[in-house]
């Protein structure tokens, strides 16, 4: 969009070179002018009345192309500022900026890990570029199933984090189950041959709690997903690995 000054100005010279058309027209019907007769016997008028009009013209022009320069300036500037918020691959936030989202999001809410399992071995039998749909069938699958007010991003390869808003742990697992089967049933996935499983951990977050605790306690959580059966896939980080021990296969680290 132009700038406000760039509007202020285009809009300001339109009106005025309207109000000057106005103007005229009504002075010389107040004084009974003839304009055509006029025109016809003072051609030193037309001529003048052409330049005006020519500069008015060249005025409106110089100041439409520079509130369009403008706007091409403020675009190219907002571009980078879009490319270091998203991942350019699925078109969700990437793992900096759901930090800082995260930060200022207030409590209580359930953060989510989502990871899709064997995601190695679906790029070694296939090739990246299925390997790239089944990353987007993912985000897809996720975006769709939230609110307004939830946050999606991608975390490195094939995880992915959510902040479900004023969601309960309990109510969060209900969702997320609804996505995992979302995206084994996939339509596109299925034409391939391809039924992805995926594993979640949820982290409760009801008081103030450090960046840091709160990503290691959803790790773990997912963690204990990824050793658990295809049907208990969902860990709710506390009660449900209470002296259970971590999967020993699950290498997942948040890097702060």
């Amino acid at each position: 969009m132009m700038s406000n000054n760039s509007k202020v100005v285009l809009t300001t010279s339109i009106v005025m070179f309207v109000l000057g058309v106005i103007i005229t027209l009504i002075t010389l019907g107040l004084l009974n002018v003839n304009v055509a007769e006029m025109l016809r016997n003072n051609l030193l008028i037309v001529i003048l009345l052409g330049i005006l009009f020519v500069i008015a013209l060249a005025y409106l022009i110089f100041f439409g192309i520079k509130a369009y320069k403008q706007h091409l300036y403020q675009k190219n500037e907002k571009e980078p500022h879009d490319l270091v918020k998203f991942d350019t691959l699925t078109q969700l936030y990437n793992f900096d900026y759901f930090v800082k989202l995260m930060q200022k999001m207030e409590i209580p809410f359930s953060l989510v890990m989502l990871d899709i399992d064997d995601f190695k071995e679906i790029n070694e039998k296939f090739d990246t570029v299925i390997g790239d749909l089944v990353l987007k069938v993912t985000a897809k699958s996720i975006r769709e199933n939230m609110r307004y007010c939830d946050i999606v991003a991608r975390y490195k390869g094939d995880a992915f984090l959510i902040i479900l808003s004023n969601c309960p742990a309990q109510n969060a697992k209900v969702l997320m189950k609804q996505i995992q089967i979302n995206i084994k049933e996939n339509q596109a996935l299925s034409e391939k041959n391809i039924r992805l499983s995926t594993s979640v951990g949820i982290k409760f977050v009801d008081k103030k709690e450090a960046t840091e605790v709160l990503f290691r306690n959803a790790v773990e959580a997912l963690c204990n997903a990824k050793g658990n059966q295809e049907d208990a896939k969902i860990v709710i980080y506390g009660k449900e690995i209470l002296n259970k021990p971590k999967n020993l296969k699950c290498n997942e680290k948040i890097n702060l």
